[in-house]
């Protein structure tokens, strides 16, 4: 009777051990999918961070496009416009786009209304631009000002 009774405590003994290294496995499982989450997201981080490191100075080059846009609205200088659009091929290598709203019908989402105007082409449209949006890398950094029909 004492063998069975070894034997019974033998096998309880392997079968804690066993759920011990089970456990310690998945423990360890665990573990390795959280680094490796941690690490996907720093990552995912790191490259948000690049994408949009260089907003600040764009947002203060965005003056010198409105002046440039002043000027070639009061003179079609072919050096003035060579001058513009070398400076925006640069800033667009960076991730700057123009946002083009004319003729679509307004939202607070990708417009902001300056002012109204009757008639036009329809009610709601956006007429004309006043001051021209821009996004960076598809994040709109600047809303266009713009004038709606009403």
């Amino acid at each position: 009777m004492e063998d069975n009774t070894n034997a019974v405590q033998d096998i309880n003994v392997e079968n804690q051990e066993e759920q011990k290294e089970e456990d310690y496995k998945s423990k360890y499982l665990y573990l390795l999918a959280e680094v490796d989450n941690y690490k996907k997201s720093k990552e995912k981080e790191i490259v948000e961070y690049i994408k949009y490191s260089n907003e600040r100075l764009i947002l203060d080059m965005l003056k010198v496009l409105d002046d440039f846009d002043s000027i070639l609205k009061q003179d079609q200088d072919e050096k003035v416009k060579a001058l513009y659009k070398a400076l925006l091929s640069v800033l667009s290598h960076y991730g700057l786009e123009e946002m083009e709203v004319v003729g679509k019908d307004f939202s607070s989402d990708i417009a902001e209304a300056v002012a109204t105007e009757e008639g036009g082409e329809g009610k709601g449209k956006i007429i004309e631009e006043v001051q021209k949006g821009y996004k960076l890398n598809g994040k709109i950094i600047r809303y266009p000002k713009v004038k709606i029909s009403v």
